[in-house]
């Protein structure tokens, strides 16, 4: 009985009221949608600029389709593009296979030399480990973000699920 109690009260509870306002980025063709909430820190760029801005999102206010950061109030249809910091699907694991490549190659050259002395460890070994070890990281590095642009495919909406109770 104390258990249905307290459950009842946690669902009546308005707690998880904030979690139901939200900035969502869709694209037309794609089911799969990224969710922005109050809290979240984003990377942005406005119509007309070059420059990127870091912001906390504050507050989301709906009715005038505005997102309120830490040190100013934006339209939605002003903001051009979002960068997200989240490595790119394959880029990671790519750089993280290259990694363990450049380290069995080196591991199993070193093993070969200290079997076989007709088979040294060589510059050569040295270079295909360095080489992978490099590229790996250049990988990882240069697809280490990914920015979405705004247009007719792809778009930014306020979506509010708040049941209003008048």
């Amino acid at each position: 009985m104390r258990w249905t109690l307290a459950c009842l009260l946690l669902l009546l509870l308005p707690w998880g009221a904030s979690c139901q306002l939200f900035l969502q980025m869709e694209k037309s063709t794609n089911a799969k949608t990224k969710k922005f909430r109050v809290g979240d820190e984003i990377t942005y760029q406005l119509i007309g600029e070059d420059s990127w801005r870091d912001a906390e999102i504050i507050q989301i206010v709906p009715s005038d389709t505005l997102v309120v950061f830490n040190h100013q109030f934006t339209k939605i249809d002003q903001i051009a593009a979002f960068r997200t910091y989240d490595p790119q699907r394959w880029s990671k694991p790519l750089g993280t296979n290259l990694y363990l490549f450049g380290a069995a190659w080196s591991g199993y050259s070193l093993v070969a030399s200290l079997v076989d002395e007709g088979d040294p460890y060589s510059w050569g070994d040295f270079a295909v480990t360095g080489s992978a070890i490099a590229t790996g990281f250049l990988i990882q590095q240069l697809f280490k973000h990914r920015t979405f642009r705004f247009n007719k495919k792809r778009r930014l909406r306020i979506v509010d699920l708040r049941i209003n109770v008048n």
